[in-house]
Formats: structure tokens, sequence, C-alpha cells
């Protein structure tokens, strides 16, 4: 296997000083690629500076910590799933069918996704993960990732993020265990049967 190639200093940056947003998208697709290769466990801010050739100090300008840069790295790659998942359920008219289909192709997205998958591997995920699962950012994220489904349900702005919060709980839940393995239907069943009627959504006849 070759080894992953690092971006000098020299080159790192655009603009002298460098640019700010340029300097951030930089630091965080290596940290992207840090969490490929090792998942959380293998992400730090020591790894992210050698991974884009610059020092510490360098990643300490832009981001708080590894922390803050694993959250932004995950919440990128969680954008262009967001809007995958908005297309993927716009045509749909029934908020069960809305939510159910966001489910199954979420959770096979999230599993192919090389950087959202590498999180999942990991013996036990990091407690970071659980964080970000119920943070008002993600509860937004879901909101438009469901499109319309708000609307459809009728929800007032207090059940809608519940119903929001329970529908992450949810997806954790099954990515934290996979088991039992279930096919798309087999899911779309479960799914159904015990989430639609725990978002408090009639099942269309």
């Amino acid at each position: 296997m070759n080894e992953p190639t690092k971006i000098h200093a020299k080159a790192a940056w655009d603009g002298d000083p460098p640019q700010v947003a340029a300097a951030r998208a930089r630091l965080l697709a290596a940290t992207s690629r840090c969490i490929e290769r090792g998942g959380l466990p293998g992400t730090s801010v020591a790894a992210v500076a050698t991974e884009a050739g610059v020092s510490r100090q360098t990643v300490y300008r832009y981001f708080a910590g590894r922390d803050d840069l694993a959250k932004q790295a995950i919440f990128a790659t969680a954008d262009r799933l967001g809007e995958q998942l908005a297309r993927h359920v716009a045509p749909l008219t029934d908020p069960a069918d809305i939510v159910v289909e966001a489910m199954v192709l979420g959770l096979k997205e999230v599993r192919s996704d090389p950087v959202l998958r590498a999180i999942w591997d990991s013996a036990s995920p990091d407690g970071l993960v659980a964080t970000i699962f119920t943070h008002p950012a993600a509860i937004a994220w879901t909101r438009g990732a469901l499109g319309r489904t708000v609307e459809l349900a009728g929800w007032s702005e207090a059940d809608a993020n519940a119903a929001t919060e329970f529908f992450l709980r949810v997806a954790l839940s099954f990515l934290i265990s996979a088991s039992p393995e279930r096919s798309g239907e087999e899911l779309r069943v479960f799914l159904y049967r015990h989430l639609v009627p725990g978002l408090g959504l009639a099942v269309a006849e």
C-alpha cells in the first residue's frame, strides 16, 4: 500500500498570510484522511498536522483541538449525505414513507462512506459521536434531510424537534449495533412497525 501523500507547508495554503477558508478546508481534508485510515481513535492534532505537512501550532490556529477537527469533518461529510437524502425523499408525500426511506438510505450511506464508515468500524464508537448525534446542528441537519415531513405531519416546533431527536437516537442505535442483520425490505417492515408509531405517525393504507 502506498504511503499517504503529505501536503508540505509551503504548498498547503492559498495566500500569504493564508486564507482562513482555504487553510481550514485543507486541514479538514487531512482530518478526513486520518479518520478513513484509523477512525477517530487514530485521529489527533498531531496526526492531522503530519498529514497536512504543518505544525501542531498551525492546526490550533484554526481549530480548538481534535474534537473540533473531527466534528467539523464529520459535519462536512454529513452535509453531502443530507443533500442526497433530501433529493431521495423529495417525491414522497406521506411522512411515514419519508422517515422510513430516509432511515434506510441514511444507514446504507453511512456504512458505505469511507469517513463515516471508519467511525463505526472501531470496537467502541468515540464519545464525540454520541454528542454530535443530539447536537442542535444534527437536529437541524436531520430536519432538512427529512424534507417536508414536519409540514406533512402537522407537527408543532416542539414536536418536530422531539421527533427528530428520536429519529436520530434510533439511527444511532442501528449504527452502534447492526445485529440482527436485515435486508432493506426487512428493515422497512421493522421501521413501519416500530419507528413510525414511535414518531406519532400513521401508516397509510
